[in-house]
């Protein structure tokens, strides 16, 4: 933004007042075309954040349902482990199978910290941005949970990798096992709900 000096001198209180009323007239001009511009812009960024924001809720609610079926068929697994070792501990030398394996889509969140890396943020309704806040940090929770139902479920079966005769295993660690799998499904089935609940979440925000 410049500003010059009038081209003719003035002479006159009339002719100071003129010259002062047009630069006046210049510097609002310029600053409302500022504004203007700096005001398209933030509405720009606040309609790409919802854009972006409305896509990953769409994928990370297409990820959750299927998480739900991951989950289901974990727990199965699980409780199936957890039955064969309860008839190990009554028949020490069955032969059974135990599984564990762990599949899970993470929540994605890069569109929530690009809008706020952005400052998209903060030309939001609070309402909104509210909203999206207490979803985002649910889908946190739900993929560190998963993290650890995940680390759960492989310690449980520690023992099979001590070197120990999987004929003739002690009492002991089979007990430690059943332990390990029974946390395990309660942290599954707990991740179950979060993800239920987070998906909940999500459908009602896209339909706002």
């Amino acid at each position: 933004m410049e500003v010059h000096p009038p081209e003719h001198p003035v002479h006159t209180w009339r002719d100071f007042a003129t010259h002062l009323i047009i630069v006046t007239i210049g510097l609002f001009i310029a600053l409302m075309l500022e504004a203007l511009v700096e005001h398209i812009h933030h509405v720009h960024i606040v309609r790409e954040a919802r854009e972006n924001i409305r896509r990953e809720l769409e994928d990370n609610h297409h990820a959750a349902q299927q998480d739900l079926g991951y989950l289901q068929d974990n727990i199965s697994r699980v409780k199936a482990n957890i039955a064969t070792l309860q008839q190990m501990r009554s028949q020490p030398h069955l032969h059974g199978s135990l599984v564990n394996q762990m599949s899970f889509n993470s929540m994605s969140e890069s569109a929530w910290h690009t809008a706020r890396d952005t400052g998209a943020l903060a030309y939001m309704p609070y309402d909104e941005v509210e909203r999206y806040s207490d979803i985002y940090t649910d889908a946190e929770s739900v993929n560190k949970h998963a993290d650890d139902a995940a680390e759960s479920e492989f310690s449980a079966l520690a023992p099979t990798e001590m070197g120990y005769d999987m004929e003739a295993l002690p009492p002991e660690e089979i007990v430690a096992m059943l332990r390990g799998n029974a946390q395990t499904e309660i942290d599954l089935v707990t991740e179950q709900q979060f993800v239920q609940q987070l998906d909940t979440d999500m459908l009602a925000a896209l339909k706002k």
